[in-house]
């Protein structure tokens, strides 16, 4: 069976993604879509996501709801204690994964790694994007929302709307996470035309990366994390999206 996703010739678009795991998330049938149109599109990472506590269910100090109880890692075969530098590693595995199943390849996602940290304030993020808007200029730049209750979250989404209200970016979208559907203004939902059934299934594909459970090499943090949030965005719920800042 012939690839869907096309060789990218199109305009460049970068996904700010917060976390390891958002991209999917919020704007996994975006970023198909745009890839199955020809578009070149970039994910890159804000922070590292090592903070989350999910680490230290990984590390049998606290149990995990959605696994059910606590993790024995020596008998799971999980080399801990996983440190911050170890469990961002394996997130960033994850982000991989998904990644290629939302048409990115490996080339175009933007770890960071030796620049990131724990989070982004808003003047880091309005550097990070005036990077890539020097490298390809007028592309398109998506991240999200600004009043997004996760701080790297909104900080991103708040450097991208002072970008576009100051004019230093032409294309510009937010994605709004599911607890806030229905209250942001000027929120729709996305369409993505004829290539709706096929982004919806690589969406899909890219959420199940965050499932995986294979010690050493992949832990499923992102299950661990947000189970509810990913059967969300694995039953084809339409992606939402604001246009103007």
């Amino acid at each position: 069976m012939s690839d869907p996703v096309p060789l990218a010739t199109g305009r460049a678009l970068f996904f700010y993604t917060p976390h390891q795991d958002d991209e999917s998330l919020w704007a996994g049938q975006i970023l198909a879509h745009h890839a199955l149109v020809g578009r070149e599109v970039h994910i890159v990472l804000g922070s590292d996501g090592s903070t989350s506590t999910i680490r230290h269910a990984l590390n049998g100090i606290e149990s995990n709801g959605w696994w059910g109880g606590s993790h024995y890692p020596q008998r799971e075969g999980i080399p801990a204690p996983l440190d911050y530098t170890a469990f961002a590693e394996a997130r960033d595995r994850e982000l991989l994964q998904a990644a290629v199943q939302l048409g990115v390849p490996r080339e175009r996602v933007h770890l960071r790694v030796g620049q990131r940290s724990s989070t982004i304030t808003v003047a880091d993020a309005e550097r990070l994007i005036l990077q890539h808007e020097a490298l390809h200029p007028g592309a398109g730049h998506y991240t999200t929302h600004w009043t997004d209750p996760d701080p790297t979250h909104a900080a991103l989404g708040t450097a991208l709307r002072n970008l576009k209200l100051a004019g230093r970016v032409t294309d510009a979208r937010w994605v709004v996470r599911r607890s806030q559907i229905g209250t942001v203004a000027g929120a729709v939902q996305y369409d993505a035309g004829t290539y709706a059934a096929t982004a919806r299934q690589m969406a899909k594909a890219a959420c199940r990366c965050y499932g995986a459970w294979h010690p050493p090499e992949s832990y499923a943090i992102g299950r661990h994390s947000v189970p509810a949030d990913l059967d969300w965005a694995e039953s084809g719920a339409a992606n939402v999206i604001v246009k103007n800042p």
